[in-house]
Parts: C-alpha cells; sequence; structure tokens
C-alpha cells in the first residue's frame, strides 16, 4: 500500500455508538417510506372510525419502534464496543478492518451522511436494505480533511477493476495486505440469477431449520406475534366494547395467521423478488471467488466487492446438494462455495480439514419446513368464514329473540278459540275484545298461519303488549304476561320500561320494593351504533348496576336475566320465564316451574329462565 494513503484508526465511544443506532433506525425508516404511508392511511382512516383503537395502534407502533430500536442498540453495541477500526480508501476502494476485512468499490457506495458526530458510508446489500461503515468525525483533523476524505469516494480516481481478473481483483494478501500470505486453494465459480436464487434459499434452509440452532428470528417472530396480539385483542375491543372468548380465539387466529404469513413460508419468493433491482442483480450475477488462507477466508464477488472473515470469526460448515456453505458466529454472514469448483474428491477431503484445523465446525443440514402460499389463504378463508358465522348468529340470537320460538311440539293449525281455553286453563284470561281483534285480523287478512299456524303467541303478545295513550305515551302493563320488542323504540328509556313491565307481573315478590330504575347512556356511541348502556336499580338499600351491549337500536337480551338472581337471594319460589314471539319479540311470564312445565306441555312452547352474564353485573 501506498505510504502516502491516509489510514484512519479509531474505537467508537458509547455516545457514537447510540447516534449510529439512531441513525441506522431513521436511515430503515426513510427506506420504507411506501410501507409507512400506507400504514398512516390506514390509521387515520381508522381514527375517523374508531378514534380509541386509531391511538391504541399508534401506542402500539410507537412500543414495537422502540422494542426494534432498543434491540439493535443492544446487538449492534455488542458489536462495535471496544473494537478497533482501520479504514482507508486506495484504488478507487474504501477498505475496513475491524476483525473481518471489507471492500468496496467507492462507485458501489450509494449513502453518504455527515451526522454531528458520525460519518456514515452505506451501500445495498439487498434492496431497500442499506449495509453501513460508520467513521467518528473526530478522526478528521479538520473539517477540510473529512470533505477531501469523502471527494474520494465521491469521484474515484481509480477504476475498481473487472471482477477478479484485475490485478487488484488477484489480490488475496491477509486485511493488511502483507505480501507473505499462505494461500491454501482457490475456488472459481459463475452465479446466474437462478442459481443466486437457489444457494440464497439453501443458506435460508440451513438457518430456518434450526441446523446452527435457535435462530433469532424465532425471537423476532414471538416479540412481533405477542405484540400483534395484544394489538388485535385491544382494538376489537374497542370496537366491541366488550370481551369474550370468541374475541380471544378471533384475535389469537389472526395473529397466528400473519406470523404463517411473515415467518414460515418459504423465502424463495422473496429471495427472487430482490433480483428485480437492476442493481442488485449486477451486484450478484457473475463471476465468484472464494480463496482459503493463512489470514482467513476471502470472497471476492460480481462488481469486485470483497471480504476477508478471520478464521475464528467462522463457525460451522454446512454441506447441501450443490454448495457448500461457511457461516460466520453472527448467523447472519457466510460465504457459498459451488460444489462444480472442486476438481477432485482429493481437494474437498482437503477443504474439510483445512476447515476443521481451524475450528470450524461440520454440520448435518436439517429440512427445512414451510407453511405453503395457498394454504395460508384457505386458513385465512377458514378464519374469516368461521367468525362471519359466529357474528351471524349472534347477531341473530341477539335481535331475533331469546328462544326463537322453540316448540316442543308442533301442532297444526289450533283454532282460535280452543287457544283461548287452553290459555284460560292455564290462567291467563283473554279479553273478549281482544280475541274479536284478533279473529278479525285473522279472517280479513287471510292470516291463518301466523294466528293458528303458530298458536298461542299471537294472543300472547296481544295480551302481553304495554298500553299507550293516544300521544303513544305508556300508560300500563298487563299483570298477567308481558310482551316486548327487541328493536328499541327508544334506547334512552327502553330497559326502564321493560324492567317496569316485568316488575308489574311480579308485584307481591320480594322484588316489588325495587326502585330508581335508570339509564345511563355516556358510553353509547349513537352514530356507529355501539358501546354500553348501564342500566342500574336500588333494592333493599343496595345499587345494582348492569352493563348492556349496545348495538345500533336493538335491545341486549341479558336485560331479561337482571332480576332472577335477586329473586334466588330471598329464595323466591315464581321466577322470570321467557319464550319467543316467532319473530323479534319475547314473551315475558313470572311463574313457579311446575307452572312453566304444564305450560311447555299444553301450547307446545318452550321456556327458559334467563340470567345476566357475571361480566355485565358490576
Amino acid at each position: 500500500m501506498d505510504d502516502s494513503i491516509k489510514k484512519y484508526e479509531y474505537v467508537m465511544e458509547p455516545s457514537e455508538i447510540r447516534e449510529f443506532c439512531r441513525a441506522v433506525l431513521w436511515e430503515q425508516v426513510k427506506c420504507r417510506k411506501g410501507t409507512w404511508l400506507r400504514l398512516l392511511l390506514i390509521v387515520a382512516l381508522e381514527f375517523l372510525i374508531i378514534p380509541e383503537a386509531a391511538l391504541l395502534v399508534i401506542g402500539l407502533l410507537l412500543l414495537l419502534f422502540t422494542g426494534s430500536g432498543i434491540y439493535n442498540y443492544t446487538v449492534t453495541y455488542k458489536l462495535l464496543a471496544g473494537q478497533p477500526w482501520c479504514v482507508w480508501v486506495e484504488d478507487g476502494k474504501f477498505k475496513a478492518v475491524r476483525g473481518d476485512y471489507s471492500e468496496v468499490p467507492c462507485r458501489n457506495i450509494q449513502f453518504i451522511r455527515s451526522k454531528k458526530h458520525l460519518v456514515m458510508l452505506g451501500y445495498l446489500q439487498a434492496v431497500k436494505r442499506p449495509a453501513w461503515f460508520v467513521m467518528p468525525s473526530r478522526v478528521f483533523g479538520n473539517e477540510m480533511e473529512r470533505e477531501d476524505f469523502l471527494n474520494q469516494i465521491r469521484n474515484p480516481q481509480a477504476d475498481a477493476g473487472a471482477a477478479y481478473g484485475s490485478a487488484a481483483g488477484q489480490e488475496m494478501a491477509g486485511a493488511q495486505g502483507t505480501a507473505d500470505s499462505q494461500e491454501y486453494m482457490r475456488f472459481h465459480f459463475m452465479l446466474d440469477g437462478e442459481r443466486w436464487v437457489r444457494f440464497q434459499k439453501g443458506a435460508a434452509d440451513v438457518l430456518n431449520s434450526r441446523s446452527l440452532g435457535t435462530p433469532m428470528r424465532l425471537y423476532g417472530m414471538l416479540i412481533v406475534g405477542a405484540v400483534m396480539a395484544v394489538a388485535t385483542i385491544a382494538c376489537s375491543y374497542f370496537v366491541a366494547r366488550t370481551f369474550n372468548w370468541m374475541l380471544l380465539v378471533f384475535c389469537l387466529s389472526i395473529t397466528i395467521w400473519m406470523l404463517l404469513r411473515l415467518y414460515c413460508r418459504n423465502p424463495e419468493k422473496a429471495i427472487r423478488k430482490q433480483l428485480r433491482s437492476p442493481e442488485m442483480a449486477a451486484k450478484v450475477c457473475g463471476p465468484w471467488q472464494v480463496s482459503l488462507a493463512r489470514e482467513g477466508i476471502t470472497a471476492i464477488m460480481p462488481m469486485d466487492m470483497k471480504s476477508i472473515y478471520t478464521w475464528n470469526s467462522m463457525q460451522w460448515l454446512v454441506e447441501t446438494e450443490e454448495a457448500f456453505y461457511l457461516f460466520h458466529q453472527d448467523k447472519r454472514h457466510y460465504i457459498i462455495v459451488a460444489k462444480e469448483s472442486f476438481v477432485s474428491w482429493e481437494q474437498v477431503d482437503a477443504f474439510h480439514r483445512i476447515c476443521a484445523d481451524h475450528g470450524i465446525r461440520k454440520v448435518a443440514p436439517k429440512k427445512a419446513l414451510y407453511v405453503p402460499g395457498w394454504l395460508t389463504w384457505v386458513i385465512f378463508v377458514l378464519i374469516i368464514g368461521v367468525s362471519l358465522t359466529v357474528l351471524v348468529g349472534s347477531i341473530f340470537r341477539d335481535t331475533g329473540g331469546v328462544t326463537g320460538n322453540v316448540r316442543t311440539e308442533y301442532p297444526v293449525y289450533v283454532p282460535l278459540d280452543q287457544q283461548v281455553e287452553v290459555l284460560a286453563s292455564l290462567g291467563i284470561s283473554v279479553p273478549e275484545e281482544k280475541v274479536a281483534s284478533v279473529r278479525e285480523f285473522m279472517t280479513k287478512y287471510d292470516k291463518y298461519d301466523l294466528v293458528e299456524g303458530s298458536p298461542y303467541t299471537w294472543l300472547l303478545m296481544d295480551v302481553g303488549a304495554p298500553e299507550y295513550d293516544e300521544d303513544f305515551n305508556l300508560v300500563g302493563y298487563s299483570d298477567q304476561v308481558f310482551w316486548f320488542d327487541f328493536e328499541g323504540f327508544d334506547l334512552s328509556t327502553d330497559y326502564i320500561d321493560i324492567l317496569n313491565g316485568m316488575l308489574a307481573l311480579a308485584q307481591g315478590s320480594p322484588i316489588e320494593s325495587i326502585s330508581e330504575i335508570r339509564e345511563e347512556i355516556d358510553d353509547a356511541e349513537w352514530e356507529r351504533g355501539w358501546g354500553t348502556v348501564t342500566v342500574s336499580l336500588d333494592w333493599q338499600g343496595q345499587t345494582y348496576r348492569y352493563d348492556m351491549k349496545m348495538f345500533y337500536d336493538w335491545i341486549d337480551e341479558d336485560v331479561l336475566g337482571i332480576l332472577n338472581p335477586l329473586l334466588e337471594k330471598e329464595g323466591s319460589q315464581k321466577y322470570f320465564y321467557v319464550t319467543g314471539d316467532d319473530g323479534q319479540g319475547a314473551i315475558v311470564f313470572f311463574c313457579t316451574p311446575q307452572w312453566a312445565e304444564e305450560f311447555e306441555q299444553k301450547t307446545g312452547l318452550l321456556l327458559g329462565m334467563t340470567r345476566t352474564k357475571a361480566d355485565k353485573i358490576r
């Protein structure tokens, strides 16, 4: 090396390493502008629909971004702390020694960043993934010296040479260019795009099969998976305003599906995508040379890229069908030697022996298992299909009545007069004027199927409907049976009206002293149709509160179970039972279990005693 060439030797300080990590993180953000713009658009749209969920997503992204920064800083600090650097520019190439040796033609350095205390030089290691050399600004005597150094990189005076056929490419000296290097063997091979993809795929298979132990990507997958699970569960909670096991299963299923897509698919497609970049294709397609020498292992790649790894930095040797792989101890870097470059079996044996003599352990490759891309979409369709089925069933349950008018038997057209007699035998009297009104409706509009084909429900609805005056103000309830429609009229008072209608049936019972029934609608999102309506009541000196789920103007069926637990506390003989009305309403009775059984036998309608879910009681 020319004695006039200035070499810069330094050890990075902790503050400089921190600044370098922050700068690299910011460069990663800039390299993925499209991804961040799409993400910001999604968050903006989500903010318009569900502001709370959008804020949570932003918080989780910041947490993930911070966690990634801390992880990268930890890894980078271990690599750089206390490590001596030596860098210089010679013959149009940037050369760096830090344990291992790297040589990059200055024309390949595409990124030059001058920071407050650092100079960063980067080249594309892969599409949107630059690799960096870093120098403290303090190594330069003054600003002019730094600019002169950078100008050597911006405008290299010497050509980098053509592949390994040039004099520079043929040099196999050590990191400092000593002339007494002892070379053991040298290999030459050509790679086109297809072969490069296969070789990279082979290296990925070795790492993903855990042939070299647990890969770092597994820890990344666990961290990302945990953050994604928390994000999906929390966002879903903000949307639904409730939490249940079905929601948990859905969120975890989506998280697992996304992890399968991100980490468990065959990497060949992603590797092949790298070749779409002309710059990347030029760096990998062409002549390759690998040399084993006393100083270490040298790899000279197309575009005159050169790396020398010391023997003690290399740890594993793996043989596949097409190549040998020498893996660095960091499991990120590796050297490929194509099998076609060996001239004899004796040379193969010598290659193994040289590696073993320098402490490189041969490892048998395991089979890498991947989830086929088509299978991930099948899983996705199944998750969405099952979720929609559950959702539709849940909506139908919440809006279509309590029991759906399930019957123990299906009588064939019970005459209206017979229905009146059966109800009378059960103690439910139907006024003559109501019978006459139902008969007129049935005959005038030919609705025999509604009245006699689905017996008893129409009469019970008519008897149990609340009474209203001419201005549609509620004026009274029946003391025999209570009916209401699950599609509410005024959700700010509907729950009060329902509980009053039920209490009208329970006069003389322990709960007749219930008072101050009220609703709180502060957590109801009227425009979006979801939220919570809190129902509260006072009884025996204590206030009871219940959170009812809101779904537009539909009433939460759990309101029917509020009063039964209070009756149980007093050891009541009577409880509230309910059946459907063949539509979207509920018919409520206050009776003994024995009466409920007799009712079922005579009418064929199935009665059920309801109870509010524990998570709705406060």
